[in-house]
């Protein structure tokens, strides 16, 4: 890829195009291209700066690697020695799910004669457009995989599959294996639920208890306004700020920032703000570790020959005249046991909420 052309960062232009040409290239309009080129650097720029905070928190470091960590499906046992037999080995196997990846292109669509006309001022609109798109879009796929139970294809023209989390799929993609108290999973065992309004309170705890066997508190809680309204009357619910009146004598505070979370549930379950990427009364509960931390639920993976950026490739001898914006990777399912998710409906099973972007 032949970037850095004309100090750029993430645009690919052809490898036989002249950088001398490209620098003294003056445009009918009175700029140059240089000037067109760093407008749409800048742009990407920010778009490759990082993602929103509330994804931070579900992403584990990206990674390029085909296969998830791996989660013990046994445990050794240690034995007291004997002086007449040698200890017989143990080995235990992980479960290595492998990873999806996909890419996402956005015609950015000038033509020559729109290049060399454009204003500034006007360029700078479609790249910001552009690079919101591309930011909407890898949102809206996170989350997408976040919520759903499905598993989802490893690349096109595969029938290979990627997991969601623990209870998601069929055949190898089963989850099996042992709590970390070396007790056996239990065959169906699922954290995908369903259940009534009236019992919403209850299943977050019932999916924060399942959590409780595999992760150690805080939890996380997201979901759509008709979810964290509804949670919010119920009488565990203390919103941010408020005393929490413990067990033991005396009071403390829900210290959580007001701006991120609205309160906290049940003690150790803080509850984000609302968010408005999908309407369906379904939320998640999840454990972080804090952003990009390795055992967080979710993971990006991506091609290293790619790298993670989204970038801008022009393979027309004129610059940029029919330019595409570029970027490959997958979100997955990383830690099968890092989040329990919840739909509230009358009957059926768990049904994920329709995001788009």
């Amino acid at each position: 890829m032949a970037f850095g052309l004309i100090d750029t960062s993430y645009i690919d232009f052809p490898p036989n195009l002249d950088g001398t040409y490209l620098r003294g290239l003056q445009l009918r309009s009175g700029l140059s291209f240089a000037q067109l080129a760093g407008r749409l650097d800048q742009s990407l720029a920010r778009l490759n700066a990082g993602v929103d905070d509330l994804l931070a928190s579900l992403l584990a470091p990206a990674t390029t690697s085909v296969t998830a960590q791996g989660n013990p499906l046994g445990t050794m046992k240690a034995e007291w020695k004997s002086q007449f037999t040698v200890i017989r080995p143990q080995l235990v196997e992980a479960a290595a799910t492998m990873l999806a990846i996909n890419e996402l292109e956005i015609g950015i669509g000038f033509t020559e004669d729109g290049i060399q006309e454009i204003s500034l001022d006007n360029f700078g609109v479609q790249c910001d457009a552009a690079a919101g798109a591309m930011q909407r879009a890898a949102r809206g796929a996170t989350l997408v995989r976040f919520f759903s139970a499905a598993e989802m294809p490893v690349a096109d023209g595969t029938a290979a599959t990627s997991p969601g989390f623990a209870g998601s799929g069929t055949g190898g993609n089963v989850f099996g294996g042992t709590f970390p108290d070396g007790t056996p999973v239990p065959g169906g065992y699922s954290l995908y639920y369903r259940d009534t309004a009236a019992n919403r309170a209850a299943i977050v705890m019932t999916a924060r208890n399942e959590l409780r066997r595999w992760h150690p508190a805080p939890y996380d809680l997201v979901g759509s306004a008709a979810f964290v309204s509804a949670l919010a009357l119920d009488a565990h619910f203390v919103y941010a700020g408020s005393p929490l009146i413990r067990a033991a004598a005396g009071t403390s505070e829900a210290v959580v920032d007001p701006t991120v979370f609205l309160g906290v549930f049940d003690g150790d379950v803080r509850v984000h703000q609302p968010i408005n990427d999908f309407a369906d009364d379904n939320c998640a509960v999840y454990k972080t570790y804090g952003d990009y931390a390795p055992a967080n639920p979710l993971v990006w993976r991506y091609d290293p020959l790619r790298g993670l950026d989204a970038y801008v490739r022009s393979r027309e001898m004129f610059p940029l005249a029919e330019a595409v914006g570029m970027r490959k990777f997958g979100p997955n399912v990383w830690n099968r046991v890092g989040a329990a998710l919840i739909a509230i409906r009358a009957s059926g099973g768990y049904v994920p909420p329709s995001i788009g972007w």
